[in-house]
């Protein structure tokens, strides 16, 4: 009975663990398409074949029209294979979205990340196209999200990431900035490429069409990299098709652990130490979460094997080895998550792999030092405390902090890359952040008291950002949903409190604005309800 519990309470996990880009519900995809004959789920072309000689941004076959199957009601949506930069400058193939309104013109390009559901491609939301286009917030289509930024003229795409099946082995690169922002950036820049193939006119080299980034939870942060990284690596291609205008980012994943220049007093209050003994995300039954996203990380990024080559170096060293970190159960337990859908029967697979770790005194995933201790009854991670000053820890244990300093976005990420997002011209862009009071995953809850940046990750990124934005008044905004959970931040943030549909929205008025040039250039900060509830 406990099992079955559990794996329920994994089911409503599954955001950082992902909501489509307009659907807030069921995450777990209806149908899956089958391998074919060439071992690729995305479209039935051999991937290794096509990605000979393309460059990121080309298409890798032609796009498969998923209209009618998606039963979106206004435009077109299509399944694409598109070639991006995976390490050491190599090119990869990503599987993703794209819909497009019924016109030859386009006013802007709206690219969406999403959360956690797997790192192969059997798992990603292009494999459920219904999933993607049901509304969000909840009603017709002609209400939601996605028909209304159709009805503006925009094209809006969603990536895959790079998946397993993707005519290569290796996983998804989990929570790794860079590969995950220019994925987001190439889905995008694959319209603008190859606009015919998706029934549109052709693009001017010089369009400099406006490019908004938007994600949730993982990707939130993936929206977050993919605006850090579009001007660099627009120019490195010399594409001037997009012109990076705005960034949202909803419960983003942020603040990975301590950094240089980082309060002393947030020890312990960053995502790792957070996430590594929490029993309780908020799904309404107790769940290890620590030990399924870490087992992602862990397996993800131990795989790469050269990080530091190529124009856009993925990490801080060539590599990072899982065992310097994780224990034997640790070991064990990664590839078994790892390999899993967070949908489905897999859900069954990833319970009964995690399920020892709801009780530490019998199993913890991690060794010491990120293991931390046993204090006053209760089990603490040191990841923070170890990252803070690691110079008395293994040179591999080092690796490891420097690596999660490295993927964080924003003026805290220890690596070589723009710390905001920049338009072409060298312009900060406007950003929107969103994030729920009552988010038991990327931590921000006010139980206790108001917001803050001990009891609130996204409070600590938004006063990352404020020496940056806010002496020259520059836009930079971020709501706080009272009452919202991590799944429903989405829904929330694209609910006009008035009318209850998506027009009109926190979401829809900053893309509305940071499209035309119009937003306010202020900072701030709102405290407000909950508009999901009647």
């Amino acid at each position: 009975m406990r099992m079955m519990i559990v794996t329920a309470g994994l089911a409503l996990v599954a955001g950082l663990i992902t909501v489509p880009a307009a659907q807030a519900a069921d995450p777990t995809p209806k149908a899956l398409v089958s391998p074919t004959a060439t071992g690729n789920v995305c479209l039935d072309t051999d991937i290794k074949a096509a990605l000979v000689g393309k460059a990121p941004g080309d298409l890798l076959a032609p796009p498969q029209d998923v209209t009618a199957e998606s039963g979106l009601v206004y435009g077109r949506l299509y399944r694409m294979a598109y070639a991006t930069t995976g390490d050491a400058g190599s090119v990869v193939a990503s599987c993703g979205l794209v819909a497009v309104p019924p016109r030859s013109s386009l006013t802007s390009v709206i690219a969406w990340a999403h959360g956690t559901v797997g790192l192969k491609q059997v798992c990603q939301p292009s494999m459920n196209p219904a999933g993607f286009v049901a509304p969000i917030p909840s009603g017709p289509q002609q209400t939601g999200q996605l028909v209304t930024m159709l009805r503006s003229g925009a094209a809006v795409t969603a990536t895959d990431y790079p998946s397993q099946g993707m005519g290569s082995d290796q996983l998804q690169r989990y929570v790794l900035g860079v590969a995950e922002g220019v994925a987001v950036i190439d889905s995008a820049r694959v319209i603008t490429r190859n606009p015919t193939a998706f029934g549109l006119g052709p693009v001017s080299p010089t369009a400099e069409l406006p490019l908004i980034t938007w994600g949730h939870s993982q990707g939130g942060g993936s929206a977050l990299w993919a605006g850090q990284l579009a001007r660099q690596y627009l120019a490195l291609h010399d594409d001037s098709t997009l012109d990076l205008a705005g960034v949202a980012a909803l419960a983003p994943a942020t603040q990975l652990t301590t950094s240089p220049g980082q309060s002393a007093n947030l020890i312990g209050y960053h995502l790792g130490d957070r996430a590594i003994y929490n029993r309780d995300p908020g799904v309404g039954v107790p769940f290890p979460l620590g030990s399924a996203l870490f087992s992602f990380v862990t397996a993800s990024w131990g795989e790469v094997r050269d990080a530091t080559s190529g124009p856009l170096p993925f990490g801080p060293t060539a590599s990072v080895s899982p065992a310097a970190v994780l224990t034997t159960d640790g070991m064990q337990t990664a590839p078994v998550v790892a390999g899993s859908c967070l949908s489905g029967r897999d859900l069954v697979t990833v319970a009964l792999a995690t399920a020892k770790y709801l009780d530490p005194d019998r199993a913890r995933m991690f060794q010491a030092p990120f293991a931390g201790a046993k204090v006053n009854g209760r089990w603490t991670g040191a990841i923070d405390q170890t990252c803070a000053d690691p110079s008395g820890a293994a040179q591999s244990v080092q690796d490891w902090c420097a690596w999660m300093q490295f993927h964080m976005p924003g003026p805290y990420g220890v690596n070589p890359y723009a710390k905001v997002p920049f338009d072409n011209s060298g312009a900060k862009v406007p950003v929107y952040l969103a994030q729920g009071r009552d988010d038991r995953i990327i931590w921000c809850v006010d139980a206790l008291g108001p917001v803050g940046q001990r009891n609130c990750l996204t409070a600590q990124f938004y006063a990352s950002l404020k020496s940056s934005y806010c002496p020259r008044q520059e836009s930079l905004d971020v709501d706080y949903f009272s009452g919202v959970k991590h799944l429903q931040v989405p829904a929330a943030a694209a609910t006009n409190r008035k009318t209850g549909a998506y027009a009109g929205s926190p979401v829809d008025l900053f893309m509305t604005g940071a499209v035309a040039g119009s937003l306010p250039r202020t900072c701030t900060v709102n405290n407000v309800g909950n508009p999901l509830r009647p």
